[in-house]
C-alpha cells in the first residue's frame, strides 16, 4: 500500500513538473513571436567607415533588429536615401548600428531628389510663425502634424462670449514622425550665425510623405488648419491617434493640467533631468 501511494507521489510530481516546464516553454515562445513581431530594419556598417567619408551603398548593410534592443536615434533602411552621400561625423566600427546623429547636420546634400526616401513624395505645405513653430525648424527635424476642424455637430457647438451658439472644433493627430526635407527654400541646416542673418524667415515646409499621406494632408488643408509639432531628433515613438472636441478640452482642462503637473514634478524629481517650472521666461 505504502509503494503504491509512493508511485502516485512521484507520478503528481512529475504532472507538475511537466506543467511548470510547459507554461515556461509557453512564455519563452510568446517573448520569441514578440521579438520577431516587433523588428525594424536598421542600416549597419558593413566595414569601418572613418569620419569625413560620405555614405554609400557599399559601405553599409541592413539588418532586422526587434524594436525594444534599438538605441533611440538608429537610421531606418526607410530613411536611408535621405543620408546617402553624406559625410559622417564619427567613425563607426564594422557591424556596428549607423544612428542620425553620426551625421554632422552641417553636411545634409542640397539636392532634394536625393533625399526622399523610396515610395515617398515630397509635399510643401504653407506655415506661419505659430504653425510653422517660430521659424526654428530646420531640415532633417521630425515633426507631428495636427489638424483642426470646424463641425457642426450640435452636441459639440460651444456658445460664446454673448451666450449664443458659436462653432465646434475638432483637433486630431493626422501624421506622426513626418520628416523635413526642406524648410523654404533651404535643403540643409545652417549655422547659428546664417539664421540670425536670414532671420528664421520661412513661408513653407517641404514634407516626406506617401501619396496616400499627401492625398489626406492635401485634403485637410480644404477645410481646416494644420499645426507642426516639432519632436526631439532622437524620439521616433508613435502613439496612438486621438482627436479632442472643443467641448471635450473645456470639460477637461482640470484632468489635463493635473496630468501635466504629475509630469512635471517628476521630471524634476528625476536624476540628470531638466528642471521644468511655470514661470520660467
Amino acid at each position: 500500500m505504502a509503494k503504491k501511494k509512493l508511485l502516485i507521489a512521484a507520478v503528481m510530481v512529475g504532472l507538475f513538473a511537466a506543467a511548470l516546464l510547459y507554461l515556461y516553454a509557453s512564455q519563452l515562445e510568446k517573448e520569441k513571436d514578440e521579438l520577431v513581431r516587433d523588428q525594424i530594419e536598421v542600416v549597419k556598417a558593413a566595414r569601418n567607415i572613418p569620419a569625413g567619408t560620405p555614405l554609400s551603398k557599399d559601405k553599409i548593410t541592413t539588418e532586422q533588429v526587434p524594436q525594444r534592443f534599438l538605441p533611440p536615434n538608429p537610421l531606418l533602411e526607410n530613411d536611408l536615401n535621405i543620408y546617402l552621400g553624406t559625410p559622417l561625423a564619427v567613425n563607426v566600427e564594422e557591424g556596428a548600428m549607423i544612428l542620425t546623429s553620426d551625421f554632422s547636420v552641417q553636411e545634409v546634400s542640397r539636392t532634394l531628389s536625393s533625399k526622399i526616401p523610396p515610395q515617398e513624395r515630397a509635399m510643401s505645405v504653407a506655415v506661419d510663425a505659430i504653425s510653422g513653430v517660430s521659424g526654428l525648424l530646420r531640415p532633417g527635424d521630425r515633426v507631428d502634424i495636427l489638424g483642426t476642424f470646424p463641425i457642426g455637430t450640435k452636441d459639440q457647438v460651444v456658445t460664446d462670449e454673448k451666450g449664443e451658439e458659436g462653432v465646434g472644433y475638432v483637433t486630431m493627430t493626422m501624421l506622426q514622425n513626418v520628416t523635413l526635407l526642406a524648410t523654404g527654400q533651404e535643403l540643409s541646416d545652417v549655422t547659428n550665425a546664417e539664421n540670425q542673418q536670414r532671420g528664421n524667415s520661412y513661408a513653407t515646409v517641404t514634407l516626406s510623405v506617401t501619396i496616400d499621406e499627401a492625398e489626406l494632408l492635401t485634403i485637410a488643408q480644404t477645410r481646416g488648419k494644420m499645426t507642426l509639432l516639432l519632436r526631439n531628433r532622437d524620439d521616433v515613438d508613435v502613439s496612438t491617434v486621438s482627436k479632442r472636441t472643443l467641448r471635450e478640452v473645456m470639460q477637461e482642462l482640470e484632468i489635463i493640467q493635473a496630468i501635466r503637473t504629475k509630469r512635471i514634478v517628476k521630471t524634476v524629481k528625476k536624476p540628470d533631468a531638466i528642471i521644468i517650472q511655470h514661470g520660467d521666461k
